[in-house]
């Protein structure tokens, strides 16, 4: 069997397998681009994918979808030409044409392709089945689903073999995450994860749009007080389309110019490295926080002295990005391929899957120290990203109505988990059936508040004798290698007990599924 790494990104994805020397090579879009936009574009019964995508949305932007990975699972929902898709579909097409691209090229038939998918750390459940449902939609075998920095730290530890303790700082276009590794010979463990869900490389091109408007009408005298030059849709592509361009030349050069036209009237805005930096030094700030918040984490949990940093995602060429880390954190920062190498990284998780379960396909025997530590990876030790606790009522309020999560599992606790107990106790005398509802953590931080926690699994314990206030039930979590919670709740007169499991399967209904995999199948899919 064949196996690929897809890094399915907010702006860009990418897919990569091992090839014959026994290393990670990208496998590139039938144009020979290593890197796809993660657009489409929709036409009655038919979508464009990624570049083709974006040309055609120039035209008719209102028909083109970009970022849907921030919107994994939610209950977001677009609809063309009397369609509804769902985040889970728009992904789920995007992986089809990254899919069926790649079969072709390994010369193989169509779904006869495993692959390893790559989501963000900070990813939850709910986005995790969500991306797992968009595979299953796609028609693709998912091995696993590895989180973003965890990959791309495999892959530097067999190009470059590092070690030591790493900070994988993750800044792609719309997702950012930081992971804090030990990486082995064997291959990375990972300690703690950080992340951002609306923090990337958009953000600095939306500021750059904003300054570069702000240069332009400055410019452009002749505007009237009560003129937006926003408000026309030709100038805010020109715009969205300079501030890319002019992002791009400023990670290369100290200056660059642009040509933007409004009515008939054009004006050459010309930006300094300088001006960018400044514009936008509140989102670097924004990520060193994050930084220090993992690595204060990792050292808690005995990670010791922080070695290197290690850039990943496209975003991550400015030289802001690099700069302000040294500075801060006094260590080396490495920038090797960083839209690439969460690729090549699942690529090599994949092949280290196939072996452990006996799979591998025949390689040549290694020439090289870094095939040779390609063959030696073992499937990596990853951590919970977000705490996982229980619903109760708070015994504390007088009032007895207010409702708090009480966190059985920490966020960045080491895969698998099992062994986390409590006993509960029930509130109402008479009580025959009780509700468990498990949470997982919502923010940056664990906190017991409702709204900082969201729901991923319920139930009932049903048929239990007549109970006392103050009875016990017993609630043991349990979470896999693979993110899958099980809840075990038991009330121990009865022995009456209650098994609520995660399936990573997706989050909408089986009914939704069918209709999805119908529109799925039914589209036809251009590049």
């Amino acid at each position: 069997m064949n196996a690929v790494g897809i890094d399915l990104g907010t702006t860009f994805s990418v897919v990569a397998h091992v090839d014959d020397s026994g290393l990670p090579a990208v496998i590139p879009d039938p144009a020979g681009r290593p890197t796809t936009p993660s657009i489409v574009w929709f036409d009655t019964g038919e979508v464009l994918i990624g570049e083709d995508a974006r040309s055609a949305g120039i035209v008719e932007p209102e028909r083109m979808v970009a970022h849907i990975k921030r919107f994994m699972g939610t209950d977001h929902t677009l609809e063309f030409d009397g369609v509804t898709y769902t985040p889970e579909t728009i992904s789920a097409l995007i992986l089809k044409a990254l899919a069926d691209n790649a079969a072709a090229a390994l010369r193989r038939p169509r779904g006869a392709v495993a692959a390893v998918v790559t989501v963000p750390a900070y990813f939850g459940i709910t986005e995790r089945e969500a991306t797992a449902q968009a595979a299953a939609l796609a028609g693709i075998d998912l091995l696993d689903l590895v989180a973003e920095p965890v990959a791309a730290a495999a892959f530097y530890g067999v190009d470059t073999a590092i070690d030591g303790t790493v900070l994988v700082f993750d800044l792609g276009g719309g997702t950012f995450d930081t992971t804090v590794l030990r990486i082995r010979p064997e291959g990375p463990e990972v300690l703690v994860t950080e992340g951002e869900s609306h923090l990337g490389g958009v953000d600095w091109s939306e500021r750059l749009a904003a300054l570069l408007l702000e240069r332009f009408t400055a410019a452009a005298a002749e505007l009237d007080e009560d003129d937006d030059p926003t408000d026309d849709e030709n100038f805010q592509e020109q715009l969205t389309a300079a501030a890319d361009k002019t992002k791009i030349a400023l990670s290369q050069r100290l200056s660059a110019s642009c040509v933007l036209e409004y009515r008939g009237r054009r004006h050459t805005v010309e930006l300094t490295r300088a001006d960018f930096e400044r514009a936008t030094a509140h989102l670097v700030e924004n990520c060193v926080a994050v930084a220090d918040r993992a690595i204060e984490a990792a050292r808690r949990r005995g990670s010791g002295a922080l070695d290197r940093i290690v850039l990943v995602g496209g975003a991550t060429r400015m030289p802001m990005i690099g700069a302000a880390l040294g500075r801060h954190f006094a260590v080396e920062v490495c920038l090797t391929e960083p839209d690439l190498a969460v690729a090549k990284g699942a690529a090599l998780h994949a092949q280290s899957l196939l072996a452990a379960r006996g799979d591998r396909p025949l390689l040549p025997a290694p020439t090289t120290p870094a095939a040779r530590r390609a063959l030696a990876l073992r499937p990596v030790r990853t951590v919970l990203p977000r705490a996982l606790g229980i619903l109760i009522h708070d015994s504390r309020d007088p009032a007895g109505e207010r409702r708090i999560v009480h966190h059985l599992v920490e966020a960045n606790t080491a895969l698998p988990v099992t062994g986390a107990e409590h006993r509960f106790a029930t509130i109402l005398d008479g009580q025959d059936r009780i509700r468990v509802e498990v949470y997982e953590q919502a923010g940056a931080t664990a906190s017991p508040d409702l709204e900082h926690n969201r729901r991923v699994l319920d139930g009932e314990l049903v048929d239990v004798p007549d109970l006392k206030a103050g009875s016990p039930i017993d609630i043991a979590l349990s979470v896999g290698s693979d993110g899958r919670i099980t809840c075990v709740a038991v009330e121990p007169k009865s022995g009456r007990t209650l098994t609520l499991e995660s399936c990573i399967e997706g989050v909408i209904d089986a009914a939704d599924a069918d209709r999805q995999r119908s529109v799925v199948a039914g589209t036809r899919i251009q590049w």
